[in-house]
C-alpha cells in the first residue's frame, strides 16, 4: 500500500518538473556576531560513517570523496583565468572577519563542512544530479527504488516531497533551535504540518534594485526608493518617457514559468493574496490577487514590448544588465553583479500596495533534507547542523553576496555596519516568507493554467476578472 502510494506521488511529482529551480547559483555573505549555543550534538561515531549528499551547484566542487576533492578544485580555480583575472592562491586561506572572494566561496564552504564532519568520524561524499528537471527525475526515481543519497537538495520541488510522506522531520532539539535562532527563510518554506524537512543555509528573498543613472535622467531622486505601487508606478511612467524608447521603467518579470512566479509572486503575498490555500487547493481569483494582476498588466507598459511576458526569463534580466530597464524585483545576487558590471544601483524592500503588508518569496533557496529511506539519517542531520553553525554563517556573511541567516551574526552590529544592504535583506528573510506552493493534483498543469492566465490577462484586453474565474474553476477541475 505504501509503494503505491509513492508511485502516486512520483506521478505528481515527474508532472512538477516545469517548476525547478531557475534562480541564481550566486553565493553567500559574512560577519561574525556573538557566539551562539547550539543544540546538543550527538555522540561522534565509534567507527568511521560515509554520507551522501547531492550538490549544490553554488557551492560544489565536485562528485566524489570531498576530502580528496579540494586539491583538484583549488588548481582549477587558480587556473582559470577567465573567473579568476588575477592570482588567488592567497584567497584560499580564510580569516574569519576578512574579505573573502566569491569564486572560491564554494572551495571555503566545504572546507568548513568537512572538517567539522571529520572531527565526528562522519566522511563526506558528494553526488552530482544535475538541477532542474533532470534532478527531480532522478529523485523521484530514487525514492521509488529506496535508493536515495543520506540528503538531497532542491529548490521548488522539496516541499512537495515533505507533504507526500517522503523526507524525514528535523529532530526535536534542531527544530527548537531553528525557530529561534534562524531567519524564517532558511526553513519556514519546508515547514508542513507543525514540523521542519528542510533548511537552506543561503536563501534569497526578492529586493527592488534600480539604476540610479536612468532613475536620475528621469528627473527622479536617484537615492530614494519607492515605497508604494502608486510610487513605484509613477516612477516608472516618468523613466519609460524619459527613455523615449532607448530605456524603459521596467518593474518585474511575469514570464508563465517558475522564474516569473517567483519573482512577482511576491506581489501577491504582500498583498494578502496567493497562489494557493494550505491544502494545495488554487486561490487564482480571489479579490487581491485580481489587483496584482492589474498592476502587472499597468506595469507591461513600462517595457519594450513583450519583454516582461517572456518565456525567456534571462533576455528579461540582460535588458537590466544593459541598461535597458532602470527597476527591476529579484534576489540578493543582482547586488554585486550590478556592481561588477558597472551600474550604480539602489537596493532597496519591495514597495507595499494599499492595505498591503510585507511579504516575500524564497528564490535560490537550496533547500537540503533528509529522505525516510536515507541509510545514515543521523551523521545527514549532522551535516545540516554544521549549514547553520557559526563557521559557515561567518563565511556567507563575510563573503557579502546573500545574507547569513543565523540571527546572532546577521544581527549583530558588526554585521549592519559592513554590509548594510545585505543586512536589509536579512530583515526582509525574517518577515512574512513563503515558499511556491504544491497543488493538489496534477501540479504541472495546474501552474500552466495559472501562468496562461496572467499572460491573457497582461497581454490582452480581456476582462481580468473573467479569464481568471475561469482558470479557477479549469484548476479546480483537476485539483478536487
Amino acid at each position: 500500500m505504501q509503494r503505491k502510494k509513492i508511485w502516486n506521488v512520483a506521478l505528481v511529482i515527474i508532472m512538477s518538473i516545469g517548476l525547478a529551480a531557475c534562480s541564481s547559483g550566486n553565493n553567500g555573505d559574512t560577519n561574525t556576531g556573538k557566539e551562539t549555543a547550539q543544540p546538543t550534538e550527538k555522540a561522534a561515531a565509534t567507527e568511521n560513517v560515509t554520507i551522501t549528499v547531492l550538490n549544490e551547484g553554488s557551492v560544489g566542487i565536485g562528485a566524489g570523496i570531498v576530502s580528496d576533492l579540494f586539491e583538484e578544485r583549488k588548481a582549477k580555480l587558480i587556473a582559470d583565468e577567465t573567473q579568476n583575472p588575477r592570482p588567488v592562491e592567497a584567497d584560499f586561506t580564510y580569516t574569519p572577519g576578512g574579505k573573502v572572494n566569491p569564486n572560491v566561496f564554494g572551495y571555503l564552504y566545504q572546507n568548513i563542512i568537512n572538517d567539522k564532519l571529520k572531527s565526528k568520524n562522519i566522511t563526506l561524499q558528494t553526488e552530482d544530479w544535475g538541477w532542474g528537471d533532470p534532478l527531480i527525475q532522478k529523485q523521484t526515481a530514487g525514492f521509488l527504488a529506496k535508493n536515495i543519497p543520506d540528503i538531497i537538495v532542491g529548490e521548488t520541488q522539496m516541499s512537495g516531497f515533505a507533504q507526500q510522506g517522503l523526507l524525514e522531520p528535523f529532530p526535536a532539539d534542531m527544530d527548537q533551535y531553528i525557530r529561534e535562532n534562524i531567519a524564517p527563510a532558511a526553513w519556514k518554506p519546508m515547514e508542513y504540518d507543525g514540523k521542519i524537512y528542510g533548511f537552506a543555509s543561503q536563501p534569497g528573498v526578492n529586493s527592488l534594485f534600480w539604476n540610479k543613472k536612468l532613475v536620475k535622467e528621469a528627473g527622479l531622486d536617484p537615492d530614494k526608493a519607492p515605497a508604494t505601487w502608486d510610487e513605484l508606478a509613477a516612477n516608472l511612467k516618468k523613466v519609460t518617457e524619459a527613455g523615449k524608447g532607448e530605456f524603459y521603467g521596467g518593474g518585474v518579470y511575469g514570464g508563465p514559468n517558475a522564474g516569473g512566479y517567483l519573482r512577482y509572486g511576491t506581489l501577491l503575498v504582500i498583498n494578502k493574496g496567493g497562489f494557493a490555500d494550505e491544502n494545495g487547493n488554487p486561490t487564482f481569483n480571489s479579490e487581491a490577487n485580481l489587483k496584482t494582476v492589474a498592476f502587472l498588466k499597468e506595469l507591461n507598459s513600462y517595457h519594450p514590448a513583450g519583454l516582461m511576458m517572456n518565456t525567456n526569463e534571462g533576455t528579461y534580466f540582460d535588458a537590466f544588465k544593459k541598461s535597458q530597464t532602470a527597476y527591476l524585483i529579484d534576489g540578493p545576487w543582482r547586488a554585486i553583479e550590478s556592481s561588477t558590471l558597472g551600474i550604480d544601483y539602489g537596493m532597496a524592500p519591495i514597495p507595499l500596495s494599499s492595505g498591503g503588508s510585507a511579504g516575500n518569496i524564497t528564490i535560490g533557496a537550496a533547500f537540503h533534507s533528509v529522505p525516510k529511506d536515507a541509510k545514515n539519517k543521523e551523521a545527514a542531520f549532522e551535516y545540516i547542523r554544521t549549514m547553520y553553525s557559526e563557521e559557515v554563517q561567518t563565511l556567507i556573511a563575510d563573503t557579502g553576496v546573500r545574507s547569513p541567516v543565523l540571527k546572532s551574526i546577521a544581527e549583530s552590529e558588526d554585521y549592519k555596519t559592513k554590509h548594510p544592504e545585505m543586512y536589509q535583506h536579512y530583515l526582509a528573510m525574517a518577515g512574512n516568507v513563503q515558499g511556491l506552493p504544491t497543488f493538489a493534483k496534477e501540479n504541472s498543469k495546474v501552474w500552466q493554467i495559472f501562468g496562461d492566465a496572467v499572460t491573457k490577462s497582461v497581454m490582452t484586453n480581456g476582462d481580468i476578472k473573467s479569464i481568471m474565474d475561469d482558470a479557477q474553476k479549469k484548476a479546480e477541475a483537476i485539483t478536487k
